[in-house]
C-alpha cells in the first residue's frame, strides 16, 4: 500500500512540477480544443483564400519590383508575435455582431473579385477577412494590438500602385533630368529630347516607366518600416529613417540611369538583358544598405538622447496556449461563414461551355472586306495567354486595311483576365464612342497606341455574357454578375487597329467603325 502511494506520487511529479494529474488533463483537453477550433477555421479560410494566394504568388515572382512580397508574410508573422507576451494578458471579448458583419462583407468582396479576377481588390479583401477574423473571435483590443502585422500585409499586394501610379510620370521627369544633369557634369555631352529621351554622341536611351523608380519605393517601405519599428523607439527617428532611405533610393535611381549611359557612351552593349536587371537591383542594394547603417546610427543617438528610453522587455511562456475564444457562438459564425463562403466561390465558376463556333471558321468575307493573305502589318496581340485568338488583317478594293483581334477566355484568373495589366494601356489615352450596327448600336472606345514613335488608331471592346463594353469597370461588374447569375465568367477582348501613322485625325477610325458594325453580328454567333 505504501509503494502504490509512493507511485501514484512519483507519477504526478512526472506530469508536471506544480500541476496535478486532474490540471494535466485539463490542460490536455483545452489545447485539443484550440487546435480543434483552429483547424475549424483555418481549413474553410485556406480553400477560400487559395486562388488570391496563387495569384498574388505569381504576381511576386513575375512582375517587376514584387519580388519583397515573399517576405512580407513572414515578416508580418514575426511581427505579430512580438505581440504574443501582450495578447496572454488580455482576455478575449469576441465582437459578435460587428465582427461577424465585417467578416460577411470582407468575404463578400473577396468572392466577388475573385469571380471578376481582381487581384488588386482580392488581396485587400483577403486582408480585411483576416482582420474581420480576429475581431469576431477575440475582440477589439486584440484587432488594436495585431493592427501593424495586419496593416504590414499591404506591402505583398499591388493596392499601393495606387499610391504610385500617379508618381510614374513626374519620376520619369525627374529621374531623365537629374541623370542628364549628372552626365553634364561628368563631362559627357547629352541632350534631352522629348523630357525622358537622353540623346548621347553614340546612343540613346529612353526612361521608360518601369525605370522611374517609383515601384522601387514600396520595396523599400517594405523593409524600412519594420525595420524602424523594430529597432527605434522614439517617432523622431523613425521618421527619419524611412523618409531618408526614400530620398536615397531615388538618388540611386538617377545615379543607376547614369552609369547606364556612361557604360553605352563607353560602348557597352546588352543594356536590357541581365546587366540592366542587376543594375536595377543596385537601387535596392544602396536603399537597403542605408537603411541599416541608418537605423544602428539613430539607435545609437536615441541612447544618448534625453527622454528616450527602451521599453522593458515582456516575458512569455513557451508552454502557455492560446486562450480559447469566449463565446462558443462566434467561433461558430466564424466557422459558418468562411466555409458557406468557400463553397459559394467553388459554385460560381462552373466552367464556361466554351466558344459557340471556332474562331478557325471566322469569315474570309465580310461585307466589302476580305483578309489580306500578305499584311504590312500584324495585328496587335494583347492577351497571350487567352485560351483562343484570332488575329487577322482584313482589306477593301481601295486599299483599306483594319487589323481584326480577338482574345477568348474561359475564366477571369490572374494573367487571364479581361481587364488587367495587359489592356492597361488601351485606356490611356481611351474616348468612349458608339458604333452603329445596324439600327442600333455598340458601345467602344477609340484609343492610340504608340509603337515605334508612331501612333496607331485602335478601336476596342469587350464582349461579355452577349453584350459589349466599353468601360473596364462595367466589363469587370458584368463578369462578377455573369458568375452569380450563370456560374460563368468567359469573355473576349476585340481590338481592331489601323496602319501606323504620324497624323491624328478623326477620319483614321472611320474604317474601323465600319468594319465593327459588320463584325458585331458574327460576334455573337461565335461568342457566348
Amino acid at each position: 500500500m505504501e509503494n502504490s502511494f509512493v507511485n501514484s506520487s512519483q507519477a504526478l511529479e512526472q506530469v508536471e512540477p506544480g500541476r496535478s494529474l486532474a490540471g494535466e488533463r485539463a490542460f490536455r483537453f483545452r489545447h485539443g480544443q484550440v487546435w480543434l477550433r483552429a483547424l475549424g477555421v483555418g481549413i474553410p479560410l485556406a480553400i477560400l483564400c487559395a486562388p488570391i494566394a496563387g495569384d498574388l504568388v505569381d504576381l511576386w515572382s513575375n512582375r517587376y519590383g514584387f519580388s519583397h512580397g515573399f517576405l512580407v508574410p513572414l515578416v508580418s508573422l514575426y511581427l505579430g508575435w512580438l505581440q504574443w507576451p501582450r495578447l496572454q494578458q488580455i482576455p478575449p471579448q469576441p465582437a459578435i455582431v460587428a465582427g461577424w458583419l465585417w467578416l460577411a462583407s470582407a468575404t463578400a468582396l473577396l468572392l466577388a473579385s475573385e469571380a471578376a479576377g481582381v487581384i488588386t481588390t482580392g488581396s485587400a479583401a483577403f486582408i480585411l477577412v483576416l482582420a474581420g477574423l480576429v475581431l469576431l473571435l477575440c475582440g477589439y483590443t486584440y484587432l488594436k494590438a495585431l493592427a501593424f502585422p495586419l496593416a504590414y500585409l499591404l506591402f505583398m499586394t499591388p493596392v499601393l500602385d495606387v499610391l504610385t501610379e500617379p508618381l510614374v510620370w513626374p519620376f520619369q521627369l525627374l529621374t531623365a533630368g537629374m541623370s542628364a544633369s549628372l552626365l553634364q557634369v561628368l563631362g559627357i555631352p547629352v541632350l534631352l529630347d522629348e523630357h525622358i529621351r537622353l540623346i548621347l554622341p553614340t546612343v540613346t536611351l529612353e526612361v521608360v516607366r518601369e525605370c522611374s523608380g517609383a515601384g522601387l519605393l514600396i520595396a523599400v517601405l517594405a523593409i524600412g518600416l519594420p525595420l524602424a519599428y523594430l529597432t527605434l523607439q522614439a517617432w523622431w527617428s523613425r521618421i527619419i529613417l524611412v523618409l531618408s532611405s526614400v530620398a536615397v533610393a531615388i538618388v540611386a535611381n538617377w545615379v543607376r540611369v547614369a552609369v547606364m549611359g556612361i557604360y553605352a557612351q563607353a560602348g557597352g552593349k546588352d543594356l536590357h538583358g541581365p546587366y540592366h536587371i542587376l543594375q536595377g537591383l543596385f537601387v535596392d542594394w544602396v536603399a537597403f544598405g542605408f537603411l541599416f547603417l541608418g537605423a544602428w546610427l539613430l539607435g545609437r543617438l536615441e541612447r544618448v538622447a534625453p527622454g528616450v528610453t527602451p521599453p522593458p522587455a515582456q516575458q512569455w511562456s513557451p508552454g502557455h496556449i492560446p486562450p480559447v475564444t469566449a463565446s462558443p457562438r462566434a467561433w461558430w459564425l466564424a466557422c459558418i461563414t468562411l466555409t458557406a463562403a468557400a463553397l459559394a466561390f467553388y459554385a460560381l465558376d462552373r466552367g464556361a461551355s466554351g466558344l459557340t463556333k471556332d474562331l478557325a471558321t471566322f469569315p474570309a468575307v465580310i461585307g466589302d472586306w476580305v483578309v489580306d493573305s500578305e499584311p504590312n502589318h500584324e495585328p496587335l496581340a494583347l492577351l497571350p495567354d487567352a485560351d483562343q485568338s484570332l488575329a487577322r488583317t482584313y482589306r477593301t478594293l481601295d486599299g483599306r486595311r483594319v487589323h481584326l483581334y480577338i482574345g477568348y477566355t474561359r475564366s477571369q484568373r490572374q494573367g487571364t483576365e479581361l481587364v488587367g495589366m495587359a489592356t492597361a494601356p488601351l485606356h490611356e489615352k481611351a474616348i468612349a464612342t458608339a458604333v452603329a450596327v445596324g439600327a442600333g448600336s455598340q458601345a467602344a472606345n477609340r484609343t492610340s497606341l504608340d509603337q515605334r514613335r508612331q501612333s496607331i488608331p485602335a478601336l476596342f471592346w469587350y464582349h461579355v455574357d452577349g453584350t459589349g463594353y466599353a468601360g473596364r469597370y462595367q466589363a469587370k461588374l458584368a463578369t462578377v454578375t455573369q458568375a452569380l447569375l450563370r456560374g460563368r465568367t468567359d469573355g473576349a477582348l476585340v481590338l481592331l487597329s489601323a496602319e501606323p501613322r504620324h497624323d491624328q485625325n478623326a477620319a483614321q477610325w472611320r474604317a474601323q467603325e465600319e468594319f465593327a458594325g459588320l463584325l458585331v453580328p458574327l460576334m455573337r454567333e461565335y461568342l457566348p
